[in-house]
């Protein structure tokens, strides 16, 4: 007992004080044990048992002047006493709230000392929070964002949402774009934005260097056709490359590409072409030729026939998709520049979180989907001056489920390069993820700051461990035991690597457990499926299931 309260002394993971002249040190329990006898006792000797020990992880120091900073100076002596620190000690060693330092829950060996993180190194600095399914993940994560949206107005906050879940924590004070809703609140992906090979990788997996060679003449072909009919656009042709991020028809691409591969001739002479029907690329509509004789006969096979296969089906197939309908939006030339207004659109137009709902995409093209998102954001704060976002206006990308998609190709590559030098550019990085183990290793090393929640599995918890510095790895050893809401946050966000529990969002994420009620009824209704496969049918997105 301490001042009329019970207090806990010597648990792994609290923090004790040993006064050392004018500084007081302090370090964090990483063992504790209780001495046994190695060997009997003689009648004449005096065995003290059960003696009580401490094995501590020294993390800083207190000068006379009550300033802390991490490090020691100097280490303790054999026989130093050592103190538990009180509420009143934690309270001068742990940042108040303040301009640079948000509070985030509460210390858990002491409920009435808040913890706060300093914002901009956990911005700027990247971090990463990790735990179990049902450890309290995604609620840590929208208690966070709530805290910058009312502390911070004017935040640049983009968060890519797999599941459609965080919507539910902000009501309408956050910008959402979902995949699956009406043409206002749509969110769009550019395809044109990506190389030419990259599209063509992603939507018919070929890597043939004939088909590849021909998609990308015509894709330059179409963005010239496309930069000379925008009036926003002044461009000298001849810098226009497949690469170029103008946008295209990717229709007439497909036409075209199609149309070499499936051309007969009725004169071999003359190049006449054996055509039956024209077609139509904007309704999808492939030309008709009559078919080739046997032999020497005409009609006969093109120079192109049967190159291209199977590209411009795979293709056909993608544009007629309705799931890729968010990613595969074809461009009007004689509209305002669509990549400015995409990508504010991204960026929330002015509110301080903006939610990509990107539930119901499939796997196919979620990576480059969401790796576009990441790169594009990404060169324009390279590119940027004092007026876009960037080194004067610090992005946040919160990648939920991050594991998912960040296992290679675009997304991969996109993250593993913010990591490397988005603090340069004021692109900050969150990954939020259930199985770190999974996480790019480079990324994960990047990462200033560390919020583990409860990690049930081995291989994830040796991925925190080795993710930690050195002088708190001891502390992992509590991983498996922490509670729904609590927390390891070690980094240079916080003062000293700390178990916290966090507050609780308000409104809560739609993260909760689904409710067994339904099973109690004894008149429940029928299951009813024909809808859900009507919907499958027809190509409308699933509901995602909820993982915490």
């Amino acid at each position: 007992m301490w001042r009329g309260r019970l207090v806990s002394v010597g648990q792994v993971g609290s923090i004790v004080q040993i006064p050392h002249g004018s500084l007081t040190l302090l370090g964090s329990v990483i063992l504790v044990g209780i001495s046994e006898l190695s060997s009997p006792p003689s009648p004449t000797q005096v065995v003290e048992q059960g003696k009580r020990w401490l094995q501590i992880r020294m993390l800083g120091e207190v000068d006379a002047f009550g300033s802390f900073q991490r490090g020691v100076s100097i280490y303790p002596g054999l026989d130093d006493d050592v103190h538990f620190l009180t509420a009143d000690d934690l309270g001068t060693i742990y940042p108040p709230v303040g301009a640079d330092h948000l509070a985030i829950g509460t210390l858990a060996a002491a409920s009435e000392v808040p913890l706060t993180v300093q914002a901009s190194k956990l911005v700027t600095r990247h971090c990463a929070v990790v735990g179990s399914t049902g450890s309290g993940k995604t609620s840590a994560v929208a208690t966070l964002l709530q805290r910058f949206r009312d502390e911070w107005p004017s935040a640049n906050i983009v968060v890519v949402d797999p599941h459609g879940e965080y919507a539910s924590a902000f009501s309408d004070t956050v910008y959402v774009r979902s995949v699956s809703s009406d043409a206002i609140d749509k969110l769009r992906v550019p395809y044109w934005a990506l190389p030419a090979s990259r599209l063509l990788s992603v939507l018919c997996d070929v890597d043939g260097r004939t088909v590849s060679d021909r998609f990308m003449e015509l894709v330059v072909e179409e963005r010239r056709s496309f930069a000379a009919s925008a009036n926003w656009l002044d461009l000298d042709e001849d810098s226009i490359t497949a690469d170029s991020p103008i946008p295209y028809d990717l229709r007439e691409v497909w036409y075209k590409l199609d149309h070499d591969n499936r051309a007969t001739v009725a004169d071999r002479q003359t190049g006449e072409l054996a055509l039956a029907s024209e077609g139509n690329p904007a309704e999808l509509k492939r030309a008709t030729f009559d078919p080739y004789a046997p032999g020497s006969q005409a009609p006969f096979k093109g120079s192109t026939f049967g190159h291209y296969s199977p590209a411009p089906d795979r293709l056909r197939l993608r544009l007629a998709d309705p799931r890729f309908a968010f990613f595969l939006a074809i461009p009007d030339p004689s509209q305002p520049d669509p990549l400015p207004i995409i990508a504010s659109e991204w960026l929330g137009e002015g509110r301080p979180v903006s939610i990509l709902d990107f539930g119901g995409v499939p796997f196919e093209v979620a990576d480059v989907a969401i790796g576009l998102v990441l790169d594009l954001l990404f060169e324009l704060a390279v590119r940027s001056g004092e007026d876009g976002i960037g080194r004067a206006h610090p992005v946040l990308l919160v990648l939920e489920e991050a594991h998912r998609y960040l296992r290679g190709g675009l997304a991969h590559e996109a993250a593993d390069r913010i990591a490397r030098e988005g603090r340069k550019y004021g692109v900050g990085m969150m990954m939020v993820s259930q199985r770190p183990s999974e996480l790019p290793e480079t990324s994960l090393a990047q990462c200033g700051t560390i919020l583990a929640l409860r990690l049930t599995n081995a291989a994830d918890q040796s991925a925190v461990r080795n993710a930690l510095p050195d002088t708190v790895t001891g502390l992992s050893e509590v991983l498996p035991s922490l509670r729904t809401g609590e927390a390891l946050v070690s980094g240079e966000a916080v003062v000293l690597p700390t178990r916290v529990l966090i507050d609780r969002p308000s409104p809560e994420p739609r993260a909760s457990d689904p409710s067994l009620e339904s099973w109690k009824s004894q008149t429940a209704d029928k299951v009813n499926i024909a809808k859900a496969v009507a919907d499958w049918r027809r190509g409308v997105a699933p509901i995602e299931g909820i993982e915490d």
